[in-house]
């Protein structure tokens, strides 16, 4: 694993955050945390990290849903990973991975809380390099110069 790779963990449960920021520092990680959306989003506009750690259902209006959906129509940020984390598994029943939402919601990686660390610490540096291998394939020039972009999750079903 690469380590000194750059996070940015966005999730309303400041216990979570304080206890993986912990966790993952101490396995060689730059972390940053916030546990609103908004701000959550400012974060990542000034660190620019490797990768982004999302809590889907926060409390607030502007939940990791629509964080997400602003990260990825953002030209600047739209290639960062992000991991998408919820608990929507255990408090409502959801199974994401069964019922996903591509349109609104399209992390590059998921998981049902309570996080697998290892599983986790696994999963940063392979969504990192699936990434930028999506980044690269996405600048590849069309017959006509124009570029081809990367197809959507959606489509490849």
């Amino acid at each position: 694993m690469e380590k000194g790779l750059k996070i940015v963990m966005v999730d309303d449960n400041t216990d979570y955050l304080f206890t993986m920021e912990t966790f993952l520092s101490r396995n060689g990680f730059e972390v940053k945390t916030s546990a609103e959306a908004e701000k959550g989003l400012a974060l990542i506009r000034s660190e620019r990290p490797d990768v982004v750690l999302l809590d889907v259902m926060m409390e607030t209006l502007f939940s990791g849903f629509e964080l997400c959906k602003q990260l990825r129509m953002d030209d600047d940020l739209k290639d960062i990973p992000i991991i998408g984390i919820s608990g929507m598994g255990d408090e409502l029943g959801i199974d994401y991975k069964q019922w996903p939402d591509y349109d609104y919601f399209k992390p590059d990686a998921f998981l049902d809380k309570p996080v697998d660390k290892q599983k986790l610490l696994r999963l940063i540096p392979e969504t990192i390099e699936k990434s930028k291998k999506q980044k690269k394939t996405s600048k590849v020039e069309g017959k006509n110069g124009q570029r081809v972009g990367r197809k959507s999750l959606s489509q490849s079903l």
